[in-house]
């Protein structure tokens, strides 16, 4: 049986072989499209499988025909007719634009009375669903109307259970209602309401004011353009696009400027690529004629618009039509592509798309399967969720009305929470403004403290926030956030001498300007009897804040006692030193450098290499053997260098030693014991914050009430100006509640804790006495201690939030130049010292100089005085003779002092002495036998 059916099969494919070799059968695709870029990517694709089919070698001879679509709907039968049936296509591709949007209409009434199929590529009207009227008509893009497929699975996932659907009254909204009712009966989703808005109104506030009063607070959107815009801006006014409410849209308004934040919509993804639409068609197109002519069930269609001549056409159109239902291309390059009965297309991928501040944000997708067409979602063989697409939502980059992550509970809630709270970090990061990141921030305005009415934009985040926002998750209520006014936690004292009352967050929670506290408010007695206190969401203590004794060595062990700029200045100081000693030597007259020049032993001079050797001998303590100063000035110098070199070398070794034995704690203090805290000294301040826990807790207690005096008048208003101070050292410690100060020394290297916690407390929420949500609300914070939600909080907001800082070191402080300034100063000193010396021997010399040269003028006067004496003598003696000269002479002796003496003194040779002084002459002659006596003259 098999074997006869094979050859039979055989037979049937060589006879239909035969019957294609006698002649080409014509195959015409045609394209009437939107504008002349569709025309040209067209004519590339025919091309392409014009050149696909001529490689098969198959007897199909492949026409095209391309078209640009005209505008006028009432000229397109007449178009139609001229320039499309002539040539007998067998299916016909079609696009539009805004100009030409109801071209594919015209054709499609057109083609369905001549049977001719249509296939659109960006038509997604519901009405072309309607097989009743456009029976040939399918299209490679899904209908607006299949967005509720993915309504519903939002619905779903969102667990909201009960919708209010909003539609205007045209054709395409009821098709759209049809679907929806029939996939939310299958989903068990309640419609609480269906609400129809007429066209063309301007108003439909009157509508509006009744939505209040439903219990649902989710709307689903379906409307023209023009209509949706007046539906969104009564919405806003009557506060129905606030927090607490939920919005889906369809994907024609999803543009529209009145669309409110937090809005849901869903977008068919490429939608927009008529590229690949237009491929995917002309692909689908051509392989379904082509299966249907190997099977012999291709014949031609009519010529004329005048009358039919081909009845076996219609036949073809049902084969064409059924089998373009029935296949289906996996590799398209739009994804899979299939068509239901109705020609829909039934495998579409949408984003998910959501409404924020500055424009649309994909957050999620949805997937439709092939069976999630209009008939599988009508069967009986859906059981699951799952069977109707897939679904994935990013929950965190979701933003809802009134710029809340908070997702809403879909149903009214009758209790509405105003919160208040405290700039605090990391409990409350508060920055100015309105453009709130919705992703981790909530608006949370500061009315002024004169007039509540009138308040500044901020935007807070944080680990109390967090906790805002589970719990009103879990508890299914609703809130409005704003600051303190006047920046207090809350004290219970009086103003400008009137009656004591409650300041800050406590006194607003009492003066009814808010329903609960949402801050590190620390409980307390005090507190605890004016106010109710949940179960705490964090325990605290007090200790003290201090800045590091901070060390900076990056250098290896051995140079670490000394920084940088030290030891740069030691190296410049030994050769300026060896420079200065070589120059006081060179000039110096007694230094060696002159010595040798007149003894000729240049080679002892002190040069400067040996000026060098010299310094850096003094200073590693190496001896020195030669080129020592010799002169009075280089000598200081050398013997300044040598102390210097002593201080240094003993610096040195001592801070070494102690690098390497010695520990040296990091904080100022050791505790709230410390006896720098008890009794301090005049310039250690310390304090804390006024009207707060800690504050009081010092009032409280008896032992510490000499602290509290000290720290009374010195107190700040906030936390942030306290540790700014710490960190400018205009206090030295700052006492606080510990998850603040450990966030504190986790952002700044330079601060750190100092002793143990003491005081020890817990933060809790607060609420009047008698509200009822304090129950709940201490219910809910333990289940979010026991499922790890609050150290979740705490990794998040405190602990990761700590820097790398550098590794805590016990070695002392690295000395500076600072700390051995005294020491550059004694080598400067001791520099200015030589150089005033060597002026000083400098004109010393002179002077020295000037006196050997005056007495060296008379000693030559008087050398010259003598030679014309003796001169003189030996003249007379010669004309005289010897016994004239002796008797002459005798007679002399016998005279007066004056007279023996007048001789010299008349001489006219005798030129007195320069200096003033006594010259004292002797002389021994003997000449001829004649004797002269010692003379003694004074000049």
């Amino acid at each position: 049986m098999i074997l006869k059916q094979l050859i039979c099969s055989l037979a049937l494919v060589l006879c239909v072989r035969t019957t294609s070799t006698a002649a080409k059968v014509n195959i015409t695709i045609a394209a009437v499209l939107s504008n002349d870029t569709e025309i040209e990517q067209f004519q590339l694709i025919a091309a392409k499988y014009s050149a696909i089919s001529d490689e098969k070698k198959s007897n199909i001879q492949l026409r095209w025909l391309s078209r640009t679509a005209v505008t006028n709907p009432i000229t397109a039968l007449h178009f139609f007719c001229s320039d499309i049936i002539p040539f007998q296509p067998h299916i016909i591709i079609v696009s539009d634009d805004v100009a030409s949007k109801l071209v594919p209409a015209s054709l499609s009434y057109t083609c369905a009375f001549y049977e001719i199929p249509i296939i659109s590529i960006s038509s997604r009207e519901n009405v072309f669903s309607d097989k009743l009227i456009h029976r040939t008509f399918m299209r490679t893009v899904p209908p607006y109307s299949h967005q509720t497929e993915g309504w519903l699975s939002l619905l779903t996932y969102f667990q909201w259970r009960k919708v209010v659907l909003l539609h205007s009254s045209t054709e395409e909204s009821r098709m759209m209602l049809t679907r929806f009712h029939n996939g939310a009966d299958k989903k068990k989703i309640d419609i609480e309401a269906i609400v129809e808005f007429p066209v063309g109104e301007s108003d439909y506030s009157t509508t509006m004011a009744e939505f209040k009063g439903y219990q649902s607070r989710v709307f689903i959107l379906y409307a023209e353009a023009d209509e949706a815009r007046v539906i969104l801006k009564n919405a806003a006014e009557f506060n129905l696009t606030e927090t607490g409410f939920a919005w889906i849209v369809t994907e024609q308004l999803l543009q529209l400027p009145e669309l409110p934040v937090g809005a849901l919509g869903l977008r068919l993804v490429g939608a927009d690529n008529r590229s690949a639409h237009l491929n995917d068609a002309v692909r689908i197109s051509y392989e379904s004629l082509e299966y249907l002519y190997v099977r012999g069930n291709l014949s031609q269609p009519d010529v004329s618009c005048a009358n039919k001549t081909n009845p076996a056409w219609s036949d073809t159109a049902a084969q064409i039509l059924k089998q373009l239902t029935v296949y289906k291309v996996d590799d398209g390059q739009t994804g899979v592509l299939a068509f239901s009965s109705e020609g829909d297309r039934i495998s579409a991928t949408y984003g998910i798309v959501n409404r924020h501040p500055d424009g649309l944000q994909q957050v999620g997708n949805y997937k439709i399967s092939q069976k999630n067409s209009v008939d599988s979602l009508l069967s009986d063989d859906i059981s699951s969720d799952t069977d109707q697409g897939t679904l994935a939502i990013k929950d965190n980059d979701i933003l809802w009305p009134g710029n809340t992550k908070s997702r809403p509970e879909g149903i009214a809630v009758a209790n509405h929470l105003r919160v208040v709270t405290i700039e605090e970090k990391p409990f409350v990061f508060v920055r100015p403004g309105s453009d709130c990141d919705t992703q981790v921030e909530v608006l949370c305005p500061k009315p002024s403290p004169q007039n509540r009415s009138l308040s500044d934009p901020y935007c807070c985040r944080g680990y109390c926030i967090d906790l805002l926002l589970e719990l009103a998750r879990k508890l299914n209520f609703s809130y409005s956030v704003h600051l303190v006014a006047d920046g207090m936690y809350g004290a219970y004292e009086s103003k400008n001498g009137s009656k004591k009352t409650w300041n800050g967050l406590v006194g607003e929670l009492l003066d009814q300007h808010a329903d609960i506290i949402v801050a590190p408010l620390t409980i307390n007695p005090e507190r605890a009897d004016n106010v109710a206190f949940t179960k705490p969401f964090k325990y605290i203590g007090i200790t003290i804040l201090v800045k590091k004794n901070n060390m900076n060595s990056n250098l290896v062990s051995f140079m670490q006692p000394f920084k940088d700029k030290l030891w740069v200045m030691v190296l410049l100081s030994v050769h300026v030193v060896a420079l200065v000693l070589y120059l006081l030597d060179r000039f110096s007259p007694f230094g060696k450098f002159k010595s040798s020049q007149e003894d000729g032993t240049e080679e002892d001079a002190l040069n400067l290499s040996r000026a060098l050797w010299f310094s850096w001998g003094v200073l590693l303590n190496s001896g020195i053997g030669e080129g020592t100063p010799r002169s009075f000035s280089a000598r200081v110098l050398g013997m300044v260098w040598a102390g210097f070199a002593m201080i240094m070398v003993a610096s040195y070794t001592a801070n070494l030693a102690a690098f390497l034995v010695l520990d040296r704690p990091d904080s100022k203090i050791t505790g709230i014991n410390d006896a720098r805290l008890r009794n301090p000294q005049e310039g250690f301040y310390y304090a804390t914050v006024k009207g707060t826990y800690v504050d009081m807790y010092f009032k409280r207690q008896v032992e510490l009430s000499t602290m509290y005096r000290i720290m009374e008048s010195r107190n700040y208003e906030s936390a942030e100006k306290a540790i700014q101070d710490v960190l400018d050292d205009k206090l030295q410690a700052f006492i606080w509640e510990s998850s603040r100060l450990e966030y504190e020394a986790a952002q700044h290297c330079d601060l750190i804790l100092a002793g143990e916690l003491f005081g020890r407390s817990s933060n809790g929420l607060a609420l009047r006495k008698g509200d009822p949500w304090v129950d709940k609300i201490s219910m809910t914070i333990l289940t979010l201690h026991e499922n790890g939600f609050m150290e979740d909080l705490d990794m998040r907001w405190i602990l990761s939030a700590r820097r790398k800082c550098p590794e805590s070191d016990s070695s002392p402080a690295t000395l500076g130049l600072t700390n051995m300034a005294g020491v550059f100063i004694l080598v400067a000193g001791g520099i200015v010292a030589g150089i005033f010396l060597i002026f000083i021997e400098i004109a010393y010399m002179k002077h020295k100089d000037k006196k050997m040269r005056q007495q060296e003028l008379a000693r030559h006067a008087m050398e010259k005085w003598r030679r014309n004496i003796q001169k003189r003598k030996t003249k007379e003696h010669v004309e005289k003779g010897p016994v004239e000269s002796l008797e002459r002479h005798n007679e002399r002796s016998k005279g007066t002092p004056d007279e023996v003496h007048r001789p010299y003194a008349s001489t006219p040779n005798a030129t007195p002495n320069a200096t003033g002084g006594v010259a004292t002459l002797r002389r021994n002659a003997s000449r001829n036998g004649d004797n002269y006596t010692e003379r003694q003259m004074i000049v």
